[in-house]
């Protein structure tokens, strides 16, 4: 009988202890935790178990929770208030978060303009390098609260369109972009299901996609797109995705340069940006910095992540790993200069560096971050293929000295003397760059048996990323630049005598004619004069370029992304968060990962004791729970708590 008595007193102690964000399943019984949660974290005794148990768990996705308020609140309200009367994208995402819909007539025409407008004109800030060097965040605290406003009130209108008893091509459609206005193909299989019903619906107008940004090539581009999702298989992998996406021409559909990004996928998120610094665009990371805790996070990280940066690779000292971690900016972790972007997809994201590598940033992976590689395919369009191999015509040269046999009229010719500064001057102010060592030629470009004057030179240009300035024109007898004429105009065309320009004069079939490239935008126009009849002036895309993707991930992959991602989650059910504390450890990623060290050294101690340590254990986490509860979401309360409980300074 005492025996039975004791068990029930067990049971009722563990069934009145009050809900916490201690993470201590065992002792919560509330709306918190399941039955199943509770024996499931029971049989977990190491650190390790419960990492798998976490993985496990249903996703509980950050980017729709308020972070917590460590800024000047009143600062932060004062912020909060003025963009919310101010900001007309902020003043329209409230709005429609606390609209009231009188009938599913309301609820379906007020969410699909709602969805539809912020695709077409979402919210969006950046941070750049130099916002770092301003102590006070509080603008961008409030800008990222308003993301995830943002993003409550695209869940809110996904959510009222789902209630729609009849849906039709235009309903699934505006599913599909609550989804992708708000963070791209990060729910990739939700998207495909709406997509597919969409099209199943018979849905072709794909005009609620099309942004005041896009240019006339949006529609079919996005169409290639929205096919290539419902084709997709189930199995499809990022690496892959992207050189289709290349291949296909919607890579830049599905990446961005700026918005509210989980870039170390984590389940925490933060307003993130790309930036071209200095003339020469050089491409940076930038993230606004989060007030945390770094003595917390230390301790998770040493705790939890097996591939820990070796000594060498540290530039603060063992006690930094948080800066280590997650101070990306200060590491050679890409190359700039390939230009980067974001990928969001399968609720992971990559950084992406244009065409050639993809990274996957996470704390338990961030010595090995390349995801994959891009080979790159050359296809020449041109039909004699590479125009470097292609045999050049022949010209004779003019020596400066000798130009006055050759020209009529010339103001740069005075008493048989070529004035070279001035006529330098003269083509710097006509063609835009200046040139130093001119080279004239003779050429019968016009195929009509008379060489026609023409010049060469280059110029290299050290300014922003640099590059040669490259000339080949057609002059008039007086050394002018021939503008007058059509065919003048044709070969002397400013955008194809640039900034890495490249001109060739060769020979087919016994004729001369001229090839001009474009490298910056792959454009080339093949010119054919005969007889001094223009013959033709191809244009075209003078490369294709396809890409081989080749993973180069070393770890499992699960569903088509990296598994074993290290997750700032708390160690309970964060859905399920109803009190005051328990929603503030939620909101803030370091108070989650002192939930969740706390949580799994308590059952970690359990499981060597016996059972009256237990017992005096559990009396001991009650205690802490209630300190806990009463800090009623005093994030620097429950911190001081948790710092102590932790034994940290």
């Amino acid at each position: 009988m005492k025996k039975l008595l004791s068990i029930i007193t067990m049971l009722t102690l563990i069934m009145t202890v009050i809900s916490c964000g201690g993470g201590n399943k065992e002792a919560n019984q509330t709306s918190q935790n399941t039955n199943a949660q509770s024996q499931n974290i029971q049989t977990n005794t190491s650190a390790n178990q419960s990492k798998q148990t976490d993985n496990q768990k249903e996703f509980f996705d950050m980017k729709y929770v308020y972070k917590g308020v460590r800024v000047d609140k009143a600062k932060f309200d004062e912020e909060l208030k003025n963009t919310r009367e101010n900001n007309e994208y902020a003043k329209r995402n409230f709005y429609f978060l606390n609209r009231k819909f009188a009938n599913d007539d309301e609820r379906k025409k007020y969410s699909i303009e709602f969805i539809s407008n912020v695709n077409y004109d979402p919210f969006s800030e950046t941070f750049s390098s130099w916002d770092r060097y301003n102590e006070d965040l509080t603008d961008y605290y409030a800008d990222e609260y308003l993301y995830v406003e943002q993003n409550l009130a695209l869940k809110k209108a996904r959510e009222e369109l789902l209630k729609l008893n009849k849906k039709d091509a235009e309903v699934y459609l505006a599913l599909f972009l609550s989804h992708f206005a708000c963070d791209s193909l990060y729910y990739f299989e939700e998207e495909k299901k709406y997509l597919t019903e969409w099209k199943k619906a018979g849905g072709t107008n794909i005009s609620m996609m099309i942004s005041k940004y896009d240019d006339d090539d949006a529609y079919s581009g996005k169409m290639k797109l929205v096919d290539y999702i419902i084709e997709a298989p189930d199995s499809l992998r990022a690496e892959k995705l992207v050189a289709d996406a290349y291949n296909n021409g919607f890579v830049r559909y599905i990446t961005k340069n700026t918005g509210y990004i989980d870039l170390f996928n984590e389940n925490n998120y933060s307003l993130s940006s790309i930036e071209l610094e200095g003339t020469a665009h050089v491409a940076s990371v930038n993230i606004v910095p989060e007030i945390v805790n770094t003595n917390i996070i230390n301790k998770y990280l040493k705790t939890y992540v097996t591939n820990r940066l070796s000594d060498d690779k540290l530039y603060f000292d063992d006690t930094e790993y948080f800066r280590n971690y997650y101070g990306i900016d200060f590491m050679e972790y890409y190359d700039g200069w390939n230009g980067l972007s974001f990928l969001e997809f399968k609720k992971n994201t990559f950084l992406i560096e244009s065409r050639a590598n993809m990274h996957y940033y996470n704390p338990e992976f961030m010595n090995e971050h390349i995801y994959a590689s891009f080979e790159e395919i050359k296809t020449y369009n041109f039909r004699l293929g590479d125009i470097d191999k292609v045999e050049s015509a022949e010209i004779n040269s003019i020596s400066t000295n000798d130009l006055k046999d050759y020209t009529k009229g010339s103001k740069f010719i005075s008493f048989g003397k070529f004035d070279e500064e001035k006529y330098l001057e003269y083509i710097d102010e006509t063609m835009g760059w200046r040139i130093y060592f001119p080279s004239f030629f003779l050429c019968d470009i016009n195929n009509d048996g008379k060489e026609e004057l023409m010049l060469s030179g280059d110029y290299d240009y050290g300014g922003g990323r640099g590059g040669t300035v490259n000339f080949t024109l057609l002059l008039k007898e007086n050394l002018e630049v021939d503008f007058d004429s059509e065919i003048g105009q044709l070969i002397n065309n400013k955008d194809f005598q640039d900034l890495n320009c490249i001109q060739k004069i060769y020979t087919e079939d016994g004729k001369n004619k001229i090839f001009l490239l474009d490298t910056n935008y792959n454009k080339a126009f093949d010119i054919f004069i005969d007889n001094n009849e223009i013959k033709n002036a191809d244009y075209f895309d003078y490369i294709t370029y396809t890409y081989q993707p080749k993973l180069e991930w070393k770890g499992s992959i699960l569903y088509g992304v990296p598994e074993g991602a290290l997750k700032t989650d708390a160690s309970f059910d964060m859905s399920k968060a109803e009190n005051a504390s328990d929603k503030a450890i939620v909101s803030d990623r370091t108070l989650r990962m002192a939930d969740k060290l706390i949580s799994d050294a308590y059952f970690a101690k359990k499981s060597t004791l016996d059972k009256q340590g237990q017992e005096e254990l559990l009396e001991q986490r009650r205690a802490e729970i209630k300190t806990i509860q009463e800090a009623k979401g005093d994030i620097k309360a429950i911190e001081a708590e948790m710092i102590k409980i932790l034994n940290l300074q």
